[in-house]
């Protein structure tokens, strides 16, 4: 919850609690940052509405439940947007932030801020509804799909949920955990629309015996007819397990609009006696009871019939409820004012048309409750009460259409066509993902990556009040590129920290660099540019900041360019398909020890050797390691140093005998993988085992190998995945155990030996 580091954000702390309600595990987890994320860390409001979302996660229980049995053989508990509604829009990226929670809820978390006020109060945008109808869960409102809605209201408390019209939702009373769960309480949602059904399902929730078939389903119809007639039967539960209570009360919560004219409930056929009660908590509290009205439920506000039907045993019981005068208005509440419409007159700003953005604005209409905007082929957007709106994500030199228009009670205006076209990217070729680290301290929340995140509005500094220069800036572009040039762009008012003189090289492996090339830049707000003398090839820069003003380091951004048209390769993706992941570290593990000069070594392979050593070596290996898990944390770690002693414990031995090559480190700092090799004859030894307590967070990627040249070599290889605990100080790293063949002296020699830390600098034994 609220990611591993950061927090001490309220807002975001809120949020997170919000749309992980819909999600199968919610996991606290501070033990990297600072700061603790509780639900109940940041005091009011945060406490009460997380405790809202963590009540309703446990009443959503046997939905979440139903829907988890769905997903075993059919579809998945959390859904993109596309599983359910194939369309040339959900099959982009324009509803990557949102989603549905089985097939009833749609979800869209509050994930930046729109117009957000002090207190986290907000709105969102870009809703995609499919078709149907929806329904907000809080206040009843009722809007249309096949649309793209806007301006939704989501003060802190409020996450957007978006019920579809004809769900039935089983759910259940408030716990802290199952077993708090009232065996003889059923509860169902129903927000009526057509014909409907859904199949709860239920087994011991502790065992396996479900395999066996040891569950219980109960299927729930819904019908609403034209007439406002609503008829919901629940059927007789079906099957059993251990520890299955069939005797049950049955409670109900019908999602309507006015209170209904008649109500009546029938058990097997026969009709059962039924009393209005006046107050929410009398009929919850009465069985054979029913009631209407807002239901006792911070923040829904929603009317609805509330029903406390009689305990009986559901395994034999065909419950029926019949409501005459079941009206649900659908009515767009949006629509209030009346008169004619003139059409809206579209136009772009200047400033307002960039490579991958285009905002389109206009007047106020008098009389217009909101506005919509057709963009091309897409759905309507919907609900703009904005005078602008904006669509991102295009294509640089593209031209674009759309048409806007005016909306009120009384219908809309015309469509006003308009039309833009996209310029160049001056960022085209930028190299995107680098991150860096310098030798000197840096400001909190102003660290040196805000150089590299293509955020103008973000800034680099160094530590106040302390000298940085002279320090290094050393960017990682976890990338192999041909270089064009570098632009800085200082601070604005080009004021302490602006960088006026240095040097800058490059490295493809960080050991071995260029020659530096002196550079030395006017103190002014301009964009300063370095060029790449003969475009070369390279992973790693370095720039030695020799000279700035009040001797800090600042600036807004570091754009550093590739020559456009180049290929270029990400280190490590030794399966080349552009991404760092578990099927290359696999690769690894079958290459590690390989030498250039193995028959399978040239090609592919031959890529995945970073430092070009004709080895594959946890150098090599990091570059895919550090990228798994979690991926390493910013928190900036001294350089790898240290060193490894060898020794064996016999220097002769017998045949049988078997010897033991004992590794130690000392003052190790900062270890996050290692490798070496340990030649030998295979007719003097065979290879017996690793012994590694001090490297037990490690994955193992030992590889006892036999050379095309028929030199045997065992690679004892350690990585961490991840972030993981580094190995530092003096201690014990592995023994080797090696079984003699014949009596001979040891003389057996670790060669290519190196200590890499998550950086990937390198100390060698």
């Amino acid at each position: 919850m609220d990611g591993i580091f950061g927090g001490n954000n309220l807002p975001v702390n809120v949020r997170d609690f919000q749309w992980k309600t819909f999600s199968p595990m919610q996991l606290n987890m501070d033990g990297w940052g600072r700061n603790p994320k509780y639900p109940q860390a940041l005091g009011e409001p945060a406490a009460t509405i997380n405790r809202w979302y963590l009540k309703f996660k446990s009443r959503l229980m046997p939905y979440t439940y139903s829907i988890a049995r769905e997903a075993v053989d059919g579809q998945p508990m959390i859904r993109a947007m596309f599983l359910d509604d194939p369309n040339a829009y959900t099959l982009g990226t324009a509803t990557q932030y949102q989603f549905l929670y089985g097939p009833h809820f749609l979800i869209a978390p509050i994930y930046k801020e729109t117009r957000a006020d002090k207190d986290g109060n907000d709105v969102r945008d870009g809703i995609y509804l499919p078709e149907g109808e929806w329904v907000d869960y809080f206040t009843g409102t009722v809007y249309k799909g096949g649309c793209i809605l806007n301006d939704f209201e989501a003060p802190l408390w409020k996450l957007p949920i978006l019920v579809r019209r004809g769900a039935i939702v089983p759910m259940h009373t408030p716990s802290n955990n199952p077993s708090e769960t009232d065996a003889h309480m059923r509860r169902y949602e129903i927000f009526p629309m057509g014909e409907t059904s859904f199949t709860e399902y239920d087994d011991d929730g502790r065992t396996q015996a479900y395999l066996a078939g040891q569950c219980v389903t109960t299927k729930i119809d819904s019908k609403l007819d034209a007439k406002h007639r609503l008829q919901l039967t629940i059927h007789p539960a079906q099957g059993s397990y251990e520890g299955f209570e069939p005797a049950k009360f049955t409670q109900l919560r019908i999602n309507l609009s006015e209170k209904p004219k008649k109500v009546t409930v029938t058990l097997n056929g026969k009709k059962q006696p039924l009393v209005e009660k006046q107050k929410f908590f009398h009929c919850m509290t009465t069985p054979g009871s029913f009631y209407f009205g807002a239901g006792g439920t911070d923040y829904v506000t929603a009317p609805a019939l509330f029903l406390n039907l009689r305990q009986t045993d559901i395994a034999q019981a065909t419950i029926q409820v019949i409501v005459d005068g079941a009206v649900v208005d659908n009515s767009n509440s949006l629509l209030q004012r009346h008169g004619s419409l003139q059409a809206p007159q579209p136009r772009f700003a200047e400033a307002a048309v960039k490579a991958r953005e285009l905002t389109v604005a206009w007047e106020p209409v008098a009389n217009a409750d909101y506005y919509e905007v057709q963009f091309g082929d897409q759905p309507v957007c919907t609900a703009i009460r904005q005078t602008s709106y904006t669509f991102d994500d295009l294509q640089p030199e593209t031209d674009y259409a759309m048409k806007v228009r005016a909306v009120n009670a009384d219908g809309a205006s015309d469509w006003t066509a308009a039309a833009a076209t996209t310029p160049s990217d001056p960022l085209q070729f930028a190299i995107r993902g680098a991150r860096a680290q310098t030798s000197c301290e840096n400001q909190g929340g102003q660290g040196i990556n805000h150089m590299l995140d293509f955020d103008e509005a973000s800034v680099w500094h160094t530590k106040w009040g302390a000298t940085a220069v002279p320090f290094d800036v050393t960017i990682d572009l976890r990338s192999v590129n041909v270089l064009d040039k570098l632009h800085y762009l200082p601070r604005p008012d080009v004021g302490n920290g602006t960088l006026l003189q240095g040097t800058l090289s490059y490295s493809m492996d960080r050991q071995q660099w260029s020659e530096p090339v002196p550079f030395t830049w006017a103190r002014n707000a301009d964009t300063k540019e370095l060029t790449f003398e003969g475009n070369p090839t390279a992973r790693f820069l370095r720039l030695h900041i020799t000279e700035a003003v009040g001797d800090f380091g600042s600036g807004q951004q570091f754009y550093i360019f590739r020559v456009g048209g180049s290929d270029y390769y990400i280190p490590g993706d030794i399966n080349q398909d552009g991404r760092l992941d578990e099927n290359d570290l696999t690769s690894y593990l079958n290459y590690t020890g390989l030498r250039q000069g193995d028959g399978d070594f040239e090609g592919y392979v031959s890529k995945g050797d970073l430092n070009g050593n004709g080895l594959i070596d946890a150098y090599d290996i990091s570059a895919v390691a550090v990228e798994l898990e979690t991926g390493v944390s910013s928190r900036k770690v001294p350089a790898v140093a240290g060193k490894v002693t060898v020794k064996a414990d016999k220097t002769h031995c017998n045949a049988g005998d078997e010897v033991r090559v004992t590794l130690t480190g000392e003052g190790l700092v900062s270890v996050n993988a290692l490798s070496l090799c340990l030649p030998y004859d295979a007719a003097d030894y065979e290879f017996v085992g690793i012994d590694a307590p001090g490297l037990a967070q490690m994955y193992n990627m030992t590889n006892d190998r036999l050379h095309t040249s028929g030199q045997k070599a065992l690679y004892p290889t350690f990585v961490n995945l991840g972030e993981q605990p580094y190995v530092e100080g003096d201690t014990p790293l592995m023994t080797i155990k090696l079984r003699a063949k014949r009596a001979k002296k040891f003389s057996l020699k670790v060669t290519d030996g190196m200590l890499v830390d998550k950086y990937q600098n390198v100390v060698k034994f």
